[in-house]
């Protein structure tokens, strides 16, 4: 048999024994309910947090932390049911599939930090310098986020934040225009989000760690902070698998009008044992708007997130004569 066919057996014979479960777009990675009986998720068909690689016969639950190699043994302690096939079908080597590489990113021809701008700079370097400084940002902020720009190109007159990971790898820029009249406000590095945590390398997992929507909410935000690149964390965000491999508390501020895709998230990481606590920003449009250094304020006032704050959401949604 090939490898491609005994791969297809074997997520066969998982889906068998375990009733539902979720296969990766790869087709390598399986999700189902976890087996062991002290996890908060055991017995619980819906909550598929235990992941099956089928080539190296790795698996691993996101929840109780249960992981280990060889799925023959696996089987014959889990589902002895269905260990004789599993011990004819595990019993062929099948060659890993490669993971998926990520395309190397640079930054534009010509990027120039706005910091270290000489007194005779460029116009359009001087103008987005400018441009910052008129947001509130000082001479600390450009250099700490390295923030810089070009003179050509479609990224001329945009603001470019650039995104490091734990390596201090660059993974995702960012560049924002200067120009109100310009259609596109953002053009981004050509890199799937769900795939990047945006500065991972000031990120410390062992503390509170507040999330915000955009590259300048982060800036505005406290220093143990990430952003989402918009409003959306899902169980594939590579975000949302560190936070609950190292069981990081996790501090929420959305834009006011994205509080649905807050409680959202608030609820999909307290399901995985995250502690969840959120920061309403009612008197500004978003983080960004905020003076430097009013954020440290809010995190005092940061309220502990629970399925009543959601339900109580959802309430004040509901339009005066409507139906649920």
């Amino acid at each position: 048999m090939d490898d491609e066919f005994i791969i297809k057996k074997r997520i066969k014979l998982i889906q068998q024994s375990f009733g539902t479960s979720l296969v990766d777009r790869d087709g390598i990675n399986i999700s189902v309910s976890c087996v062991n009986e002290k996890c908060s998720t055991f017995g619980k068909p819906a909550k598929k947090k235990l992941v099956i690689r089928v080539d190296n016969e790795f698996y691993h639950c996101w929840v109780c932390g249960l992981k280990g190699r060889g799925l023959s043994r696996f089987f014959a302690r889990y589902k002895p049911r269905f260990v004789a096939t599993a011990k004819e079908l595990f019993k062929h080597h099948v060659q890993e599939v490669e993971e998926e590489v990520l395309p190397a990113i640079y930054l534009p021809e010509g990027f120039t930090l706005l910091a270290a701008l000489p007194k005779r700079a460029d116009p359009d370097l001087r103008a987005c310098r400018k441009y910052l400084l008129d947001r509130g940002l000082s001479q600390r902020e450009l250099w700490y986020f390295k923030i810089g720009s070009v003179t050509k190109g479609k990224f001329r007159r945009r603001v470019i934040i650039p995104s490091f990971d734990a390596d201090g790898k660059l993974n995702y820029f960012t560049a924002r225009t200067i120009d109100g009249d310009t259609t596109r406000k953002y053009v981004n590095a050509r890199v799937k989000r769900t795939e990047i945590i945006f500065n991972e390398i000031n990120i410390n997992w062992s503390e509170p760690l507040t999330i915000v929507e955009g590259p300048f909410d982060l800036i505005k935000a406290n220093q143990n902070c990430t952003c989402l690149l918009g409003s959306s964390l899902a169980d594939r965000h590579a975000l949302f698998q560190q936070i609950v491999k190292n069981k990081t508390d996790v501090i929420l501020c959305l834009d006011p009008d994205a509080n649905v895709k807050l409680h959202k998230i608030a609820a999909n990481l307290s399901k995985f044992g995250v502690n969840v606590k959120m920061i309403e920003i009612n008197e500004f449009d978003d983080v960004g708007e905020m003076p430097i250094g009013h954020f440290e304020t809010l995190l005092d006032a940061a309220t502990p997130w629970n399925e009543m704050h959601r339900l109580r959401s959802l309430i004040s949604g509901i339009r005066s004569g409507s139906f649920i």
